[in-house]
């Protein structure tokens, strides 16, 4: 069991080449359960909106890629019960960030992520494992 922020999962939907997305598709054609809270929806909509945006997409691809995170295997979770912890790494993360955190904590699970600030996060006692990511 593994949790992933919303960067490897943009990874996973822009395809092979970044070590996070394929990182995520080989945890995932092993049946490696993959969890994330239920903000990773709004976060990659969100990241892949940018990315049509700034002209690194096109609006179909997009759409398209929307429409393919409904199919990625992630068991997602409510934000009510990893809230209290979330809020509690305020001074170093946001707290769309500490929830995943959060979540990796709970599930005594490794956290997948492009960003380097989730890592040495005090007083965090999950294990986060930074991959380079395409964005």
């Amino acid at each position: 069991m593994i949790v992933a922020d919303a960067s490897v999962v943009v990874d996973l939907l822009l395809g092979p080449g970044s070590e996070a997305g394929d990182t995520l598709a080989a945890l995932l054609a092993h049946r490696e359960v993959v969890c994330a809270p239920h903000l990773v929806d709004a976060e990659v909509g969100q990241a892949l909106r940018r990315l049509a945006a700034m002209g690194d997409l096109s609006g179909t691809g997009a759409t398209q890629m929307v429409r393919d995170l409904a199919d990625v295997p992630i068991l997602r979770y409510p934000h009510a019960g990893l809230l209290q912890r979330a809020f509690e790494f305020r001074a170093n993360l946001s707290v769309y960030d500490g929830l995943y955190l959060a979540l990796a904590e709970a599930l005594e699970a490794p956290l997948l992520t492009g960003d380097a600030a989730l890592s040495g996060v005090p007083g965090a006692k999950a294990t986060v494992e930074v991959l380079a990511t395409s964005s």
